[in-house]
């Protein structure tokens, strides 16, 4: 049997044992504590990342919307305010963004454009164009070229710096955020938000954001502003086209598909008539054929002139002249013909008229030249009597008889009165080329007139050895008349009859009434005209070539058809070399 020692330390033993046991539960229970303890923390801790994990995604999930939905409303064919009016709505669900502005920046004019501005106490007061560049917070976020968070404490920072000295709007804010705006490669802009509620603070993730949003509005915007710029253009275009004085037409099967309002005005027909109607439905039928050859050869792909003229025919029967140039393109995906109008019309007219112009110096200088040589020979012929007679009296005028005497006193008188009346037509001449001649009528006795005239030629041609008549048959005698211009002309005619009637014979004034006016006739047996020089028989210094040594200057004739064109009458002649002449002017 065990003895109490051996019972004892047996007893002793075992409870060590429990003690031991007793301290491996207890290290148990600490582990197990500890195990559930980091568990629960492994748990709580895998909780939050998963929290985060799940807030992260949802992010992700909302960016990637909103990103969608800006990109949707960009391709929606939104007025720009409206869609950065959409994109501020969106930019709501990413960040605190009650308050909210886009400015466009133009570094060229240095001047900022706030095509969008949204807030609570400024209302959209600076929704501005075209302002200056200032020291504003915009301006910090334009020179840095980065995303500005600023609050109470930096604002007053950068105003002390200076770098803030202009902001506009409400200041009071307490917290600003701006980021550039990357357009075209270059800072063209700056997208912004701000609170004036205590708890708002942005944050580095919010500007993050905010510039992911800068970029995909910058795309947009930079869609928008070559879409404004095409619309510009073809504003412009369509201006231009529209208001330049080319007519510019498109012509395809056989129709005009495009006119504008120039060619209206150049070929006098209303575009709705142009339009409904062959494109050569105004063409003069005279260049018809070859206007639609061109056209038809231009069509074949042959070479043609581009450029060639024609003429139209108006609404209101007028002829203009027109110059057009031609091109193939592709018109509605079919190939047409684009023409370019201009109306030559008063370019021609005064190429016409230079030309007139030109002939008319032409004619100018053949009669200046045409007067020295007549005036040189007028003037020369009766100085020389003058001067021989002179030195006669001078020599023997005591020993010559009175008779002869006489004689060399008339010779002087004549080529005085030649002369004279040389002078007197150079004056009139001078008159009729500066349109001085003027038509100034009274009551005239044309009987009366027609004898004195017929009684002065038959003095001044005492040697003439023609026969003079008048034979007066019109009806009433008095009439309103110019005298002085009658004068000139039936003096002229008169005289012209004697003078170029060497061989005598009669010479008839006949002055009779026909179809309610004057007409007056005188006719000669003389030398005649040559036909082929009747149209130019009233040219300025013009004399026939059968005049041979009868005295003349090609005055008369000339001043006899301006003073008949004064009076609105009319002269004709009629000729017959070797038979007579006879000059018909009605009145």
């Amino acid at each position: 049997m065990p003895s109490d020692a051996d019972l004892h330390l047996h007893l002793k033993q075992l409870q060590q044992q429990y003690q031991a046991l007793e301290a491996d539960y207890r290290n148990l229970q600490v582990e197990k504590q500890k195990q559930e303890t980091s568990a629960n923390l492994w748990l709580e801790q895998r909780t939050r990342e998963l929290q985060a994990e799940a807030r992260e995604q949802k992010k992700a999930e909302t960016l990637q919307r909103v990103f969608y939905r800006i990109a949707e409303r960009a391709a929606a064919d939104l007025s720009f305010y409206d869609f950065l009016q959409s994109v501020h709505g969106l930019l709501g669900e990413l960040l605190y963004a009650k308050n909210c502005y886009v400015c466009l920046y133009d570094a060229q004019k240095h001047r900022k454009d706030f095509p969008y501005y949204v807030d609570e106490r400024d209302g959209d007061a600076l929704q501005l164009s075209n302002v200056p560049y200032r020291r504003g917070l915009t301006e910090v976020v334009l020179s840095t070229g980065k995303p500005q968070i600023i609050d109470a404490t930096r604002l007053k920072k950068l105003e002390a710096a200076g770098d803030v000295t202009e902001g506009s709007g409400d200041m009071t804010f307490s917290s600003w955020l701006g980021v550039p705006m990357h357009i075209r490669g270059t800072i063209g802009g700056v997208l912004a938000v701000q609170g004036y509620e205590p708890g708002v603070a942005y944050s580095d993730t919010d500007a993050d954001i905010l510039s992911f949003v800068a970029n995909h509005v910058s795309s947009a915007i930079e869609r928008y502003q070559a879409l404004d710029e095409l619309r510009k253009s073809e504003e412009r275009y369509r201006t231009v086209i529209e208001n330049v004085g080319v007519g510019v037409v498109v012509v395809q099967d056989g129709r005009m598909v495009f006119a504008n309002p120039s060619l209206e005005r150049i070929v006098g027909h209303p575009r709705e008539y142009l339009l409904s109607r062959p494109y050569t439905a105004t063409v003069h039928p005279d260049d018809l054929p070859v206007m639609q050859d061109r056209h038809e050869r231009r069509l074949r792909g042959d070479e043609v002139d581009s450029m060639y003229g024609f003429r139209v025919i108006t609404q209101a029967g007028e002829v203009r002249s027109l110059e057009l140039s031609a091109v193939q393109i592709e018109w509605g995906k079919r190939e047409a013909t684009l023409i370019f109008v201009v109306d030559a019309t008063a370019r021609l007219q005064a190429e016409l008229t230079q030309r007139q112009t030109l002939q008319r110096q032409t004619e100018l200088n053949d009669m200046k030249s045409r007067f020295i040589s007549v005036a040189s020979h007028e003037f020369r012929t009766p100085l020389a009597f003058i001067l021989s007679s002179a030195e006669l009296l001078k020599h023997y005028g005591d020993r010559l008889p009175e008779p002869e005497k006489a004689e060399v006193i008339t010779t002087i008188e004549t080529g005085v009165q030649r002369m004279t009346q040389m002078l007197d037509r150079v004056l009139l001449l001078g008159k009729v080329e500066a349109q001085m001649l003027e038509f100034q009528p009274a009551e005239v006795n044309l009987q009366t007139l027609c004898q004195d005239l017929l009684e002065d030629a038959r003095i001044q041609h005492s040697e003439g050895g023609c026969e003079l008549a008048l034979e007066f048959e019109a009806s009433p005698a008095v009439g309103l008349f110019d005298e002085k211009l009658l004068r000139h002309i039936f003096g002229n005619l008169l005289s012209n009859a004697i003078k170029y009637s060497p061989q005598g014979g009669k010479v008839l004034f006949r002055v009779f009434s026909s179809e309610g006016r004057v007409a007056f006739e005188v006719s000669d047996q003389g030398i005649g005209v040559p036909a082929e020089e009747l149209p130019h028989l009233f040219e300025w210094f013009h004399r026939a070539s059968n005049v041979g040594e009868i005295q003349g200057t090609g005055l008369g004739l000339a001043i006899v058809k301006n003073s008949v064109d004064l009076h609105g009458g009319r002269i004709e002649v009629s000729s017959v070399v070797g038979k007579g002449t006879r000059f018909t002017v009605t009145i």
